[in-house]
């Protein structure tokens, strides 16, 4: 009996001794079995990995993309500062009457163009009773990139992204800009307006030279204020076939600003939590 304790106390030993392939086969599939999943796991995070490299590859595509395309082009070529393409950027319905308000744009720089040439003349003329030099130069450097900001871009944005809140800024501010054609087409006094009035004014004190430049000017405010009102009906009479009225308007506004108030407050809360 004493014997037999140090015997079965190695029975274990023996038994894997006498059977040393049985042993191994189960060590190494033992082995095998731990490695595999571990390798799957490696293999599952380098997918997902190459997986995200991937997109983040399509995504600085698209972007690089989008500014190639996106490349300033506008006003001259020399000197860009905006991207403007209606062809490219304007629904196939729309670009005629984009382009009509586009001749509305560069017919209203040529006005203001014109306008400054004729307060010039009135000014070297020696006509102590005309604008000052200040206030018509002012309108001419503002009057133009705010005829772009204010009334153009809004309407392009509007047929481009098709916006409510842009088309409803286009309105105010191009019945503004209609109101302020035909007052420079009148040639109010004091207004630096080389109109009908100030015209028949430069004739009546003997200055010709400065006359014939504010009837030129007073011809391109004409048309200008002409085919700015032509515009605007045109517009109104589109947006109202498509269904569009002052109630739609509203709600399409409220939800608009609804839409641009909730990122908003959202990171109002995220950064008081």
């Amino acid at each position: 009996q004493p014997d037999a304790a140090p015997f079965s106390s190695h029975s274990f030993s023996a038994e894997n001794a006498s059977h040393p392939k049985k042993s191994l086969s189960s060590m190494e599939a033992g082995r095998g079995a731990g490695g595999g999943a571990e390798l799957s796991e490696r293999e599952r995070n380098l997918l997902e990995r190459e997986a995200e490299l991937r997109r983040r590859e399509q995504k600085l595509g698209i972007v690089e993309k989008n500014i190639k395309a996106l490349t300033p082009n506008w006003p001259f070529p020399w000197y860009a500062i905006e991207y403007h393409d209606i062809d490219a950027e304007i629904p196939a319905a729309k670009v005629g009457m984009m382009k009509r308000l586009y001749v509305n744009f560069l017919l209203t720089a040529a006005a203001l163009t014109t306008n400054w040439i004729a307060m010039l003349g009135i000014w070297f003329s020696g006509d102590a009773s005309g604008p000052s030099y200040t206030l018509w130069s002012t309108l001419y450097l503002v009057g133009i990139p705010g005829a772009w900001k204010l009334w153009y871009r809004p309407i392009y944005f509007a047929y481009r992204d098709k916006t409510t809140l842009r088309y409803f800024c286009f309105l105010l501010s191009f019945a503004a800009h209609c109101f302020f054609v035909v007052i420079m087409a009148l040639g109010l006094p004091n207004m630096a307006a080389g109109g009908l009035m100030t015209m028949i004014q430069q004739f009546a004190v003997g200055h010709p030279i400065a006359a014939l430049f504010t009837f030129l000017a007073m011809l391109v405010w004409a048309c200008t204020a002409v085919l700015s009102i032509l515009n605007f009906k045109k517009v109104q009479n589109e947006w109202g076939k498509e269904g569009v009225d002052m109630t739609s308007i509203t709600e399409q506004l409220k939800n608009e600003v609804r839409e641009s108030l909730v990122p908003v407050a959202a990171e109002v809360v995220r950064g008081a939590a």
